[in-house]
């Protein structure tokens, strides 16, 4: 290492040892009976049958996974959940417990050693939990301590705006909403959260072109298109459920092509386990074309793309002529793309880009599909805008099967940023705050994940609250979100399970333990509902019913969120929210635009539909069209052993939340310390399958490393190498971001690769999650 470099790691050094996977055969499909029983596996040794098939539909549960739009009633199958959906279940409805003589016996430092998977294993917690500075382990508090505690550390800030409130994904729409609620009447618009970290370029870019930071299409919309061209995503992994509609896609006649730097097994086949043929292994071909792209290629190629489309005059002169501002200067610059440079970008050849354009001038309908393979880059908002050019361009927005379509990750994500958690909310929602509350509500922005881990780092913030989640492991640059975790007064996590964060404590430190989305809350009024919002902006209520947790006094969010608002204005604003969760969805529909008759309408079987302008050609935008944009493409040039790392996550994962250590379809098992190599980059390094390494990151005068990888020759674009994330994370620098939304650059990290002199079988075998 140059001595002129600082060398920035993990103090978790026997978490960070190899942990011995192994690699055998890759998927070219998904799902299938092997899919099928992984789920059952999962669900059914933690809670039977019957939660899992009420799962995803009226009157019942929610899935806590991820935010796919569930089908028209008379579309659902006999199921509707996934793999994924089973293990997120089978996570919250465990009956492992995390008692208080658990943490008795392991110290804070002791946990720290173990891997994200062992503390996740252990299963739900069951009392509040309290450390202050000095204590080597957590020990029991009552409710009535712990929120006082909170209380007065809240009331003596010396300023407002030193209080980080950050919120998980997970989050239902009224727990949000209450918790943004706190925030500012305290004075505060600290509320990162996790869309801070993978579609706040989704947002920025589409807000400004087309009036709307959301998607605009429906699920109907994939069935029946002619076009789906698919970015950056894993849907086998990420989105299981969108296989079904890619597979109506091609039933109805539709084309797919996938855009990826890996093979996907998901994109691939479909054996749909709901059908005898999917069961008994036959699978239904998806994409028709894979390109498997440069890391940070996605703007080159579409711009190539716009630019053959253009020559062509494959355009729509009327819809551009009616809906569209800056078409000539947009037409103009893409006219002038500089081929060699785009090329070199993208890794892809023109061929490539011709067959492409010959397929959009087949179709009359397009959706382009995204997802954070494309929202964590530095040009990611370019990006995105570039794609709308594309929809813009051949008149794809607001007709039938034609669209954007950017996929959530966790279920309510985009839910949570309709409720006002964001730094920066608009004017319009803190002056309806004002005028429903007759509080003030600040007006300065205040931090997003990027700027609260600076500001944690620097000394500058005081207290955190984190409403679920694992901040730490989630965020980029572990190391300094650890040591900047500890530098607070106080810390507070609201969660189900034992997680990485709880283990960097600050001067004092409480772990609240919440019910789950699955468990009854039932509060003054009866047994409450929650609603949550999903990637096509339907808005449906999650029941819970499992009544296994009683016996252990978890609260609610809500309820621990109107508990320290009673006891830190002291009045009665708070209470009847709490008691019944009908007055909170009566305050976000005088509040926020869409929610008329909230209450009676969460009560249709399927929810509502929010207002969505794009899908109605309606730009809410000051000119009221939608805005084409010139976007300046500035290749990503390497120097020499230098590669673009992408961080991914494995399919036995959801977020940081490990479920297992295979990636099934990866062709891994039982470990998650490799790094995926393109086979002519490990030869150029003298690399062969199963040698290993650290993963090196250098920006600025820093280096960054991620200890004791396996290679794992893999067919991936050239240049490009693939490592599971949360383990890399300590390789993406905070202060690396894209630009205008500040999401971490955690898809195109600059590294290199330095070899360890060792293989993988003459390493001495410690299982290191035990």
């Amino acid at each position: 290492m140059t001595s002129s470099f600082v060398q920035v790691s993990s103090v978790n050094e026997k978490a960070n040892r190899f942990d011995h996977p192994k690699v055998g055969k890759r998927e070219t499909s998904a799902v299938g009976l092997p899919g099928a029983l992984w789920g059952l596996s999962y669900g059914v040794q933690e809670h039977g049958l019957a939660p899992l098939l009420k799962m995803n539909r009226p009157g019942g549960v929610d899935c806590p996974g991820c935010a796919w739009p569930d089908p028209a009633q008379q579309d659902h199958g006999v199921v509707e959940f996934c793999e994924n959906g089973a293990k997120a279940i089978a996570e919250e409805t465990t009956g492992r417990r995390v008692t208080p003589e658990f943490f008795a016996e392991h110290s804070i430092m002791e946990l720290r050693d173990k891997t994200d998977y062992w503390l996740g294993r252990q299963g739900r917690l069951t009392t509040p939990m309290y450390c202050e500075q000095g204590d080597t382990h957590y020990r029991p508090i009552s409710w009535d301590e712990a929120l006082d505690l909170i209380a007065e550390e809240l009331k003596t800030l010396e300023n407002p705006d030193d209080a980080i409130f950050y919120t998980s994904g997970r989050t239902s729409n009224e727990s949000a909403y209450v918790y943004q609620l706190l925030a500012r009447r305290l004075g505060t618009n600290n509320l990162p959260d996790c869309a801070n970290m993978c579609h706040d370029s989704t947002g920025k870019a589409l807000g400004t072109t087309l009036g709307l930071g959301k998607g605009s299409v429906v699920i109907e919309d994939f069935y029946n298109t002619d076009l789906i061209i698919s970015m950056g995503s894993n849907p086998g992994t990420n989105h299981p459920r969108m296989l079904k509609a890619l597979e109506n896609c091609k039933k109805n006649g539709g084309k797919i092509i996938a855009v990826n730097p890996m093979p996907e097994a998901g994109l691939m086949g479909f054996k749909d386990p709901q059908t005898p043929q999917g069961l008994l292994g036959k699978a239904a071909k998806l994409a028709d074309v894979y390109l498997q792209i440069r890391l940070n290629g996605d703007m080159a190629f579409m711009q190539l793309l716009n630019r053959e489309l253009i020559r062509r005059d494959a355009i729509d002169h009327v819809f551009l002529e009616k809906f569209c501002s800056n078409v000539d200067e947009t037409i103009e610059h893409l006219k002038n793309v500089d081929e060699e440079a785009a090329l070199m970008s993208c890794g892809l050849t023109m061929a490539e880009i011709l067959k492409v354009a010959d397929m959009v001038e087949e179709s009359a309908t397009a959706i382009v599909s995204w997802t954070l393979g494309v929202t964590q880059h530095k040009n990611a908002v370019a990006t995105i805008r570039e794609m709308t050019n594309f929809l813009l361009l051949t008149g794809n927005i607001g007709k039938p099967g034609a669209g954007t379509a950017p996929l959530r990750g966790h279920s309510n994500v985009q839910g949570d940023r309709t409720m006002g958690i964001t730094e920066a909310p608009a004017e319009k929602f803190s002056a309806a705050l004002e005028s429903r509350f007759g509080i003030q509500v600040p007006r300065e922005h205040g931090y997003s994940t990027v700027d609260a881990t600076l500001a944690m780092w620097e000394g500058r913030s005081k207290f955190f609250m984190s409403m679920g989640g694992n901040y730490v492991r989630v965020v980029s640059d572990t190391s300094r979100a650890e040591a900047g975790m500890e530098k607070h007064n106080m810390t507070v996590h609201l969660n189900t399970k034992l997680n990485n964060s709880h283990l960097w404590p600050g001067k004092k430190s409480l772990i609240l333990p919440v019910l789950a989305r699955t468990d009854v809350d039932m509060q003054a009024s009866g047994p409450q509902c929650v609603t949550v919002e999903d990637s096509a902006s339907s808005v449906h209520a999650s029941i819970g019913e499992r009544k296994a947790n009683a016996d252990l006094g978890l609260k609610s969010e809500i309820w621990i969120t109107t508990e320290l608002g009673k006891r830190i204005f002291g009045d009665d604003f708070w209470q009847p929210m709490q008691d019944n969760y009908d007055v909170i969805r009566d305050h976000i529909e005088a509040t926020i635009p869409g929610f008329t008759d909230y209450n009676r309408r969460i009560k249709i079987p399927g929810g509502f539909m929010l207002p969505n302008g794009p899908r109605e050609r309606v730009f809410n935008l000051p000119d009221g069209k939608a805005h084409l944009s010139v976007n300046k493409l500035e290749p990503l040039v390497l120097e020499e052993g230098q590669l673009l790392l992408n961080t991914v996550r494995s399919h036995d994962q959801y977020n940081s939340t490990i479920y297992g250590l295979h990636d099934r379809y990866r062709g891994i098992k039982g470990g998650r310390r490799v790094v995926f190599v393109n086979p002519e980059d490990c030869r150029e390094r003298g690399l062969k399958d199963g040698d290993l390494v650290d993963i090196v990151s250098v920006w600025k005068n820093e280096e960054r490393r991620a200890p004791n990888f396996r290679v794992v020759e893999y067919s991936i674009a050239k240049d490009c190498v693939t490592a599971y994330f949360p383990e890399a994370n300590v390789l993406v620098p905070v202060d690396s971001f894209a630009d205008e939304s500040r999401t971490p650059v955690s898809k195109s990290v600059v590294v290199r690769l330095e070899p360890l002199g060792k293989r993988a079988e003459d390493v001495e075998k410690v299982d290191v999650n035990v």
